[in-house]
C-alpha cells in the first residue's frame, strides 16, 4: 500500500494528490503540519534524501518501508507503478519535454512562487509566534540552507519586489509554449502538466498582474482547463483549512552547491 505524507493541497504538495487522484489509486493519507514542525518528530518517516532534498519540508511517498522524496521523482513512479491511465508520453521526444520542463519550472520557477507564498502567507504565522522557543526549534533545522530559509522568512528577509520580476521569464516561456498547444509536452495532457500547475496555479493570487487572462491568456485558458479535471477537483477538496492558496513553507531552495 501507498502512504502519502502531505499537508495542505497547494504547491509541491498538490502535485501526488492530483497523480494519485488521476490514476484512481488507493493510498493511506497521513496528513502532518509543517509550520508545527512536525516533520521532525520522531517517527516521521525520513531517510539521507529526504532531508536533502531541494523542496525541503514537501510530501513524501512511503511504499514497502521505502521513503520517497522529489515531487518529480513521485510523480514519475506513482504512473510507473500504479494502474491507470498513463501520464507520460508515448514518444520519446515528449517524455523529453516532460522532464526538461519539470527541471527548468522546478529550478525557476518553484522558488519564486514558494518565497512569494511564504513571505505573503507563512510570515505573519510565524510572527505571531515570535519566541526565544520558536527561536531555538529553528536553530536546530539541519542543513543551513535549510535553517536558513525558515529564518529568512521569519525576519521577513524575503524581497517580495525582487522576486516577482523573477516571474517574467518563466512565466512568458510558458506563454509561448501553450499558443496553440493545449498541454505542455505533447498532444495530451501529462505529467509535465501536474507539475507546472502545481506552481503555476498559485500564481493568480500571489501575482495576478503577471498571470491573469489579459496578459498571459493561453496560460489561463490551460489553468482552466486543468482547474476542471476531476482528480484536480478531488485533490483540492482535501483541504482542512478551506484556503489551501494560504499553505505555505519554505521551498523550493533553487541551489544548495552552485
Amino acid at each position: 500500500m501507498i502512504a502519502l505524507c502531505h499537508w495542505e493541497p497547494n504547491g509541491v504538495f498538490l502535485k501526488p494528490l492530483i497523480a494519485l487522484a488521476e490514476k484512481g489509486a488507493p493510498y493511506t493519507s497521513h496528513w502532518f503540519d509543517p509550520t508545527a514542525f512536525e516533520q521532525f518528530a520522531p517517527g516521521f518517516p525520513a531517510n539521507t534524501e529526504s532531508a536533502l532534498q531541494l523542496e525541503r519540508e514537501g510530501p513524501l511517498l512511503v511504499v514497502g518501508g521505502e521513503v520517497l522524496s522529489s515531487t518529480s521523482f513521485q510523480l514519475e513512479y506513482l504512473n510507473e507503478v500504479v494502474t491507470g491511465p498513463d501520464l507520460f508520453p508515448a514518444s520519446a521526444h515528449d517524455r523529453y519535454r516532460v522532464r526538461a520542463w519539470v527541471q527548468y519550472l522546478g529550478l525557476g520557477l518553484g522558488p519564486v512562487v514558494s518565497a512569494l507564498g511564504c513571505a505573503r502567507f507563512l510570515r505573519p504565522v510565524l510572527a505571531a509566534r515570535e519566541s526565544a522557543a520558536l527561536r531555538a526549534q529553528l536553530a536546530a533545522i539541519e542543513p543551513l540552507e535549510r535553517r536558513n530559509a525558515w529564518l529568512a522568512v521569519l525576519d521577513g528577509a524575503v524581497d517580495e519586489a525582487a522576486w516577482q520580476q523573477r516571474l517574467a521569464v518563466p512565466v512568458a516561456r510558458l506563454e509561448k509554449a501553450l499558443t496553440g498547444a493545449d498541454w505542455l509536452a505533447g498532444p495530451a495532457y501529462s505529467l509535465a502538466d501536474i507539475d507546472a500547475y502545481a506552481l503555476v496555479a498559485p500564481l493568480r493570487t500571489l501575482a495576478p498582474a503577471v498571470v491573469n487572462a489579459v496578459t498571459t491568456p493561453h496560460l489561463a485558458g490551460w489553468l482552466a482547463r486543468i482547474d476542471e479535471r476531476p482528480a484536480v477537483r478531488a485533490a483540492l477538496a482535501l483541504s482542512r483549512s478551506g484556503q489551501p492558496e494560504a499553505a505555505w513553507v519554505p521551498g523550493t531552495e533553487p541551489s544548495r552547491w552552485g
